[in-house]
């Protein structure tokens, strides 16, 4: 009710400019929903000036390796577990539960890695991820009770068991087994990869623009899939008699062509009612069934390696006019996509491999030649190239090696000791005898309660303001705040990632700032500086020595002939630019400050005098401008951000340059945007 009559109050404040807002106004096209709220975000930044904020750059290495490589997007990790924390497992699954379904538990030392099951096919970060990050902002610290530690050495008798101490140990629930690993982090497994980095892959379900599920469509593999089928639908299967869950094996019925249903292996995502959604494990593609036609899946058939591949394309992004009409991808880029993969052989390159996802680049057959599809979507604006991740570079120089000791017979398959063999072997027996000790024992846990170090992750986003008198103090988001856990999913794009606030205040220490009611602005390079010099009132421009392009701009209430100190200094934002500005974006800029200022001064010329049409008019000019601010093609090219060596001084201009000054005024504005003398460079 509170927002409704907020919204009515609105209403009437904007009939004082002569602007009405018609009932109408509900979007229902993806691309204008998305336009819309893109603009909103604009307008939001505007009127929490100058509180701005930009993410703090991640050691992409340092990150990977605090993760033991683990993907960040459905893994966390706590700290400060006890000795043979193996043995607390199913204490820690049971304190995640309220979060979501772990998959898997790996321990490493004294850190314990929770892996959730991923929920959805897309690439995002999970919201069982973001509530467990949630835990940590809790009151209470996250407990195990554990054991005496003389109790666990002494129930094995007289073996050696204290190397065992912080043995790395993975917990799998997916096949209920715990065993000792080499490494944590996934590695590539020789036996499992494509005979050739380029190969043919029949696409069977597209997630997004640039991600895919596919099986490897060679004669080899097609043979293998014609068996499996075989062999499943020859024999009698039996009803699943125990209760439905997300994430359950089964064999699911699929349609043909000619309405002959039969039977493949699949794992049930989604419960809906009298109907599950399925995942079909050997050929990628979803479909809707009815429970009571699903069947058990023999242990068996597990034996088989699952045929489906999921794959992602390289060194490509979305482009800013994708995030802008799509959030990440517009919809004319997604048919795009479909129409070019969709149901279709396409040929791929493999580059990498993370987290059991193809990195490939993929070719689309032309006329003469084949392309990649990148460089497609580049070409027609969908896309901009990208760097890829430190993980996937590192990944693909082990591919590398590897195909190339294939190639030329020097790689020997399972060239594992056998001295490491019988180390591991002996580690799982230590492991399932002291597993099945204290599961089957009575023995109580000791009164200690060990207190772990989170959840959390170190993909976190960190924030510093971009005011240059408060740039070195800690930014802390409040914890009701939708941003307050957000993480970097992609630490290799290097530009600034801007966030607004429209309450900022100084803890009693003075060293820390909180940040409520926080706005993330969308991914776009260039966007923090287009953003700001938008609203400030008065811009400065920086340049090089030479004098021959623009580095960074100096914002504000400009200064005090007097004194040369800025009006009041602490609100001064010294920027350097992450993209190439020239003179035509700093003319566009101003022009765009000039159609806005039409729809907020009185006089004359203002809206008070104008017809509802005129008035449509000049919105619609704001709306445009704005859009091609941000979508200018070519884009932007990237630079390394060059700070200026007077941060904070106001009026460096050399005196030999000559000086526009554009100057738009609103008059009396009421409150609403008021712009002031903007110094232009030539």
């Amino acid at each position: 009710m509170e927002v409704a009559e907020l919204y009515e109050d609105l209403k009437k404040r904007v009939q004082q400019f002569n602007m009405f807002v018609t009932d109408n106004t509900q979007l229902s096209d993806y691309t204008s929903i998305h336009e819309q709220k893109f603009i909103l975000q604009v307008v939001i930044a505007g009127a929490y000036y100058p509180n701005y904020f930009v993410q703090r750059e991640i050691d992409e290495d340092l990150a990977s390796r605090e993760l033991s490589g683990l993907n960040h997007r459905t893994t966390v990790m706590v700290r400060n577990l006890p000795p043979y924390s193996f043995l607390y497992y199913k204490q820690l699954q049971s304190l995640f539960r309220q979060c979501g379904q772990v998959k898997a538990i790996f321990f490493e030392s004294s850190r314990a890695y929770v892996e959730f099951y991923k929920t959805s096919q897309d690439s995002a970060v999970l919201p069982e991820v973001m509530l467990a990050l949630i835990l940590a902002q809790q009151g209470s610290a996250l407990e195990l009770s554990v054991y005496p530690m003389e109790q666990i050495e002494k129930c094995v008798g007289s073996r050696p068991v204290s190397h065992m101490k912080y043995a790395r140990v993975n917990v799998d629930f997916q096949s209920q087994s715990v065993f000792p690993v080499g490494v944590v982090s996934s590695t590539l497994e020789p036996d499992k990869l494509p005979p050739n980095r380029l190969f043919v892959v029949s696409v069977t379900e597209v997630v997004d623009v640039g991600h895919f599920w596919g099986f490897q469509a060679d004669e080899a593999s097609l043979e293998k899939q014609r068996q499996l089928t075989g062999e499943i639908n020859m024999r009698t299967l039996h009803p699943i008699t125990l209760s439905l869950y997300p994430n359950l094996l089964c064999l699911a019925p699929y349609s043909e062509i000619n309405n002959q249903s039969l039977y493949y292996r699949a794992k049930i995502l989604h419960m809906r009612g009298n109907t599950v959604e399925v995942f079909f494990l050997d050929f990628g593609n979803t479909a809707a069934v009815p429970c009571n036609t699903l069947r058990e899946l023999p242990s068996d058939l597990l034996h088989h390696p699952f045929q489906a591949q999921e794959f992602q394309i390289t060194e490509m992004r979305p482009s800013a006019e994708s995030v802008i009409f799509g959030n990440q991808w517009s919809s004319r880029a997604r048919q795009r996509f479909m129409a070019l993969v969709k149901d279709h052989s396409v040929i791929v390159s493999l580059y990498s491999i993370l987290n059991g996802i193809m990195r490939v680049q993929l070719l689309i057959s032309g006329e003469t030649t084949n392309k990649s599809l990148a460089d497609i979507f580049v070409e027609e604006g969908h896309a901009v190239i990208a760097e890829e991740s430190f993980d996937s570079k590192q990944n693909n120089e082990t591919l590398v090696s590897l195909y190339k000791d294939i190639q030329t017979g020097m790689y020997v398959p399972n060239a594992i000791s056998s001295s490491w063999k019988d180390r591991k072997k002996e580690e799982k027996e230590l492991i399932d005898c002291l597993l099945s000790h204290f599961s089957k024992s009575r023995t109580l846990y000791s009164r200690t309660k060990i207190r772990l170090h989170g959840p959390n992750s170190p993909h976190k986003m960190l924030f510093h303001s971009l005011n240059a008198t408060i740039y070195c103090k800690m930014v802390c988001i409040d914890r009701s705040s939708v941003n307050a856990m957000a993480l970097n999913e992609n630490p290799h794009y290097k530009h600034q990632r801007m966030m607004v606030s429209g309450t900022v205040s100084v803890s009693a220490s003075g060293n820390q700032i909180l940040l409520r009611d926080t706005t993330l602005m969308p991914d776009i390079p260039g966007l923090s500086a287009i953003v700001t010099m938008l609203f400030t009132p008065i811009m400065e421009l920086r340049t090089n020595e030479e004098k021959t392009c623009y580095t960074g701009a100096l914002c504000g209430l400009g200064w005090n002939s007097q004194t040369q100190e800025g009006l009041p200094p602490e609100h001064d934002i010294e920027m350097a630019f992450d993209v190439k500005f020239d003179v035509e974006d700093i003319t566009e800029i101003n022009a765009l400050r000039v159609a806005i200022n039409r729809l907020a001064c009185e006089g004359p010329s203002g809206t008070l005098h104008l017809g509802s049409d005129r008035i449509g008019q000049l919105q619609e000019d704001c709306r445009e401008r704005l859009k091609s601010l941000f979508t200018k093609s070519p884009p932007r090219e990237a630079v390394t951000p060059v700070y200026y060596d007077k941060a904070g001084k106001w009026n460096q201009v050399d005196p030999s340059l000559k000086v526009d000054i554009t100057e738009v005024r609103a008059g009396n504005t009421r409150g609403f945007l008021q712009l002031h003398p903007v110094i232009l460079l030539n």
